[in-house]
Order: C-alpha cells, then structure tokens, then sequence
C-alpha cells in the first residue's frame, strides 16, 4: 500500500501559523549568515586615510554598483558597495586617483574569483589558418 502524501495543511495551526518548532531540514532563517558568506565571500577591507573601509562582496553588489562602476562614476559606485555611512565619506573625501581605484577592484576581483571589468587585448585573427 502506498504512503499517504502528508496534507501541507496539517503543519499548520488553525489560525494558519506555522509551527516553529518543527524539525526542518534546513532553516534559512538561522543559517543565513553563513550560507550568504559561503556563497558570496565576506565585506573586502580597505584602508584609505587611515580607517578602514568594508566594501561589499562583488556578488552582492546592485546592478546599479555595476553600471556606476562600468561607467567609471566612483562615488555612485561607493554609495552602493559601502553600506557605512562614515566609512563612505572616509573614502568620499579621500578623493583616489585612478591607479588606487584599480588597485581596489584587483584586490576585490581577486577575491570573488572574477573579472572586474577589465577586457583582455585581442591578439590578430582568432583563425589558425587562411581562408583559400
């Protein structure tokens, strides 16, 4: 005889809450934390005038962080990757030149595993041989 298939309703209270305390095979609400730093790394930490400055992790950044830094617009960018209201004007008034930015998104590409924009030279025909 075939198992019954368990009514989802039965887990529920009569006013529709669900049981807390029931064993789940995997509580998002407690594991979180660790499965968002497992999946996309932890804050990179920057230090500009002497603070230290935590930037998101690239993938967790807005797609708005990613046309602000495609366009090269810094401080839109830094809005949306320094979620600390001080350590974003630490870097504001610090006003990096373009080799220090760079040096930043090296460091961060490094650490997700990803290119940070940066394309690599084509190098002539992608052919091996000549067309006839």
């Amino acid at each position: 005889m075939a198992a019954e298939a368990l009514d989802p309703r039965e887990d529920q209270h009569e006013d529709n809450v669900v049981d807390l305390e029931e064993e789940v095979d995997l509580d998002l609400d407690a594991e979180d934390e660790r499965l968002r730093a497992e999946a996309l790394g932890k804050s990179s930490k920057v230090r500009v005038a002497g603070k230290v400055v935590h930037i998101l992790p690239a993938g967790d950044w807005p797609s708005s962080a990613m046309r602000a830094a495609t366009s090269g617009d810094w401080d839109t960018w830094a809005r949306e990757v320094i979620e600390d209201d001080d350590e974003f004007s630490t870097w504001s008034d610090a006003n990096l030149r373009n080799y220090q930015i760079e040096a930043v998104f090296t460091e961060l590409g490094r650490k997700a595993r990803m290119s940070m924009g940066k394309s690599q030279r084509r190098s002539g025909s992608r052919r091996n041989s000549q067309r006839r």
